[in-house]
């Protein structure tokens, strides 16, 4: 295996993301103390907490906020905020669709219980405004990207919205650091943080060596296992591998999608090929057949460097990491595929 040059961000400038995020929230604890008597916040909106009710300014990716100084019923109309809030012991009373599901690879068996029979509001990329009214809430989040036209303001009629964002590496920290903020629970959630980057410097410096000389891929299948593609740094779906430091291969001619963190174009199984300048790949933890059935009759596939090598892995389950105990929890996963990445690198 060969020493390649990383293709991710610097971690410095990673870690100068998540330092500016716990400021932010530190700002919005201190803020808790100047609460103001007047529940019109800066957005307009109604909701459960009527006029008199106290509330609190915190920051969001739009600028400043106000919301309730203790919110009762919180609408999440993204995929990411209810585990945060359940983590930190809050229940939403609305959430997206797919709650309901107990498949492994979409979240951890305790958010499924916890959330399972809550009311949902429509999917993160087609609301139901009328199913989040309903809910009453006082605080609705949201993954702002994803509304459709005229959706926020709509929103912002009905409660206050913190905006949030999950693009680029380490950008789910700060959005999960900002949940926190938002509810007035900055020090648990602070506490998560700082256990969850503990934990990734001990896997960074642990399989140092591997993660420092080879480069990976993460791909997974598109529709009818016809075509595939690979996550870069900064996706969504491989946030507990950038925590540890991998260095990801780049993308080829016609591949990247012009937007930072996209997951690649679809590409035809003819053009397997341009996995070439992987040393590790790693398939979908869901993509088994794909590899094993599709690609083993793939000529182009069964002669690339690090699958005649034998460095070809399974994923994490649930790497859609959504707060700091569920990346702890894939973390501890992490290290078993590292584990399994380094016996094999030494044989």
């Amino acid at each position: 295996m060969t020493t390649r040059r990383p293709s991710a961000l610097p971690p410095s400038r990673s870690r100068r993301r998540l330092l500016a995020a716990l400021a932010l929230s530190a700002v919005a604890v201190l803020g808790a103390s100047s609460c103001s008597a007047s529940g019109e916040g800066a957005q307009g909106g109604g909701g459960s907490a009527g006029k008199g009710a106290a509330t609190r300014t915190v920051t969001d990716i739009a600028g400043k906020v106000e919301v309730p100084a203790e919110p009762k019923r919180i609408v999440s109309v993204d995929f990411y905020s209810p585990a945060t809030l359940v983590d930190l012991g809050v229940k939403p009373v609305g959430v997206v669709e797919g709650f309901d599901s107990d498949d492994p690879d979409l979240r951890p068996k305790r958010y499924h219980d916890a959330l399972k029979d809550t009311a949902t509001i429509g999917t993160y990329y087609e609301l139901n405004i009328e199913a989040v009214a309903q809910q009453n809430p006082d605080l609705i989040f949201a993954e702002t990207r994803f509304l459709r036209k005229g959706e926020l303001k709509r929103l912002q009629g009905i409660a206050p919205v913190v905006q949030l964002d999950a693009a680029g590496v380490g950008a789910w920290k700060e959005r999960t650091l900002m949940i926190g903020a938002a509810i007035g629970k900055s020090a648990e959630i602070e506490k998560q943080a700082a256990v969850f980057e503990k934990r990734a410097d001990e896997l960074k410096k642990k399989y140092a060596d591997v993660l420092e000389k080879n480069r990976i891929a993460v791909f997974a299948y598109g529709q009818d296992h016809s075509t595939w593609g690979t996550y870069p740094a900064g996706h969504f779906y491989v946030p507990v591998w950038d925590a540890v430091g991998a260095t990801f291969r780049p993308f080829t001619e016609g591949e990247h999608k012009g937007v930072e963190g996209s997951v690649s174009e679809w590409l035809s199984l003819e053009q397997i090929g341009k996995l070439d300048n992987a040393d590790i790949l790693l398939y979908a933890y869901r993509a088994g057949d794909f590899v094993d059935k599709t690609l083993a009759k793939n000529t182009v596939w069964k002669n690339l460097p690090a699958v005649k090598n034998g460095m070809v892995f399974r994923n994490i389950p649930a790497s859609v990491v959504s707060s700091f105990e569920w990346g702890t929890e894939s973390l501890d996963a992490l290290d078993g595929v590292l584990a399994e990445i380094s016996e094999k690198a030494k044989a």
